[in-house]
């Protein structure tokens, strides 16, 4: 499969004087978390609120810094998460977290991201409910 890039809206809910921005993300369904530039983090004066080591793809690990409350709408669904700051990039990553919270699919053949198409909603898979 290929690189599948898809425009995203982040905003901050806590901060509503701040306009939203549209920016294009790659998605990387092996990637875990959410991670945004530091330009962005500071656009909307999100918190940090630890640090978290980070391991990248060559096996490189590096200390980060990672924020909350960062609102992220793609295909008309939205929700608000952590991320992970990296000043380096100047692209958001869009890792399983977001794709599962939102319930998001990569279709293969055309590289782009669609609601799953079993839900008008996102749903969550949780465990089966027992009687008590």
């Amino acid at each position: 499969m290929g690189v599948t890039y898809t425009l995203i809206k982040i905003r901050n809910p806590f901060k509503p004087e701040i306009e939203p921005v549209e920016i294009m993300a790659k998605v990387d369904t092996g990637a875990t978390l959410l991670v945004i530039p530091g330009k962005v983090a500071e656009r909307f004066k999100f918190p940090v609120i630890r640090k978290q080591t980070v391991k990248y793809a060559n096996e490189e690990t590096e200390e980060k810094e990672v924020v909350y409350g960062v609102e992220v709408e793609v295909c008309d669904r939205k929700g608000v998460f952590e991320a992970i700051v990296e000043p380096r990039k100047d692209y958001v990553l869009l890792g399983v977290v977001v794709m599962e919270s939102l319930d998001l699919i990569v279709e293969p053949r055309s590289l782009k991201v669609y609601p799953n198409p079993r839900s008008k909603l996102p749903m969550a898979e949780i465990e089966e409910q027992k009687t008590l």
